[in-house]
């Protein structure tokens, strides 16, 4: 048995009260912490509800085959950040579960796709959700422009993820909004990025959500930032009265 378990947005013990139990009755309990990151803090605390140790694992684990060979014999959980099957790499567990006979189940979380309307728009107007991964000397994508450029042409709302691996290596705000106009201006578009909006640690009690261009500093990760389409009336009250 597979159980694929969603944590929630930030904190681990927004965690469903529905897995702590499910949890008790598990063999093994996995944490990945690669897809996202949030606040462990609660971990030690949970391993005492459930009376058994966590193990964090990353990458390598989760995109390997170990995890469906446990379930093959053992009850297997796999704690992921936000919603367990925003990514799809977890979507790929569960297709090896079911070609190797596994059974699984899937107990969802808050994400960030059921939080935007926080900033006040209407989360049936975003177009496909995007991300801007690291750059590297000889990897430079701009597949994330194409996605945001279609979606303003659609009159859609762009949410696009700001790829983090470690405290030292992340994409900033900065970072990003240099990345979309250095492809704007060398394709000769007209992206508008007069109104995006920064989002930092959503779902904490730090969490920001603010106007680019009211920041005065850099936002602590994980980030995303949100290029507003064509707004109606009703958002751009909202946005008046919710955003700086």
């Amino acid at each position: 048995m597979l159980y694929l378990i969603g944590t929630g947005l930030y904190y681990l013990n927004d965690i469903p009260l529905r897995a702590v139990e499910i949890l008790k009755k598990t063999d093994e309990v996995f944490l990945e912490q690669y897809t996202n990151i949030n606040d462990i803090s609660f971990l030690t605390k949970l391993e005492g509800l459930i009376n058994k140790k966590i193990i964090i694992i990353g990458r390598d684990t989760v995109e390997s085959d170990e995890l469906i060979e446990r379930a093959v014999q053992r009850k297997i959980a796999l704690l992921v950040p936000g919603d367990p099957l925003f990514a799809t790499t977890h979507v790929s567990l569960i297709i090896e579960a079911k070609k190797r006979g596994v059974e699984y189940k899937i107990i969802h979380a808050s994400s960030i796709l059921s939080s935007i309307g926080e900033t006040g728009l209407s989360p049936y107007k975003f177009g496909a959700v995007s991300s801007i991964p690291i750059e590297y000397e000889n990897f430079r994508p701009e597949s994330f422009f194409d996605v945001i450029e279609k979606n303003q042409r659609n009159g859609l709302h762009s949410l696009v993820l700001l790829e983090y691996k470690s405290k030292n290596e992340f994409v900033n705000l900065e970072g990003a909004m240099d990345r979309i106009k250095r492809i704007n201006e060398k394709r000769e578009r007209k992206i508008k990025t007069e109104e995006t909006i920064a989002i930092s640690k959503l779902g904490s009690d730090e969490q920001r959500i603010q106007k680019i261009k009211n920041l005065k500093e850099e936002l602590p990760p994980p980030l995303a930032i949100i290029i507003p389409g064509e707004l109606s009336s009703i958002e751009k009250e909202n946005l008046n009265q919710l955003i700086e």
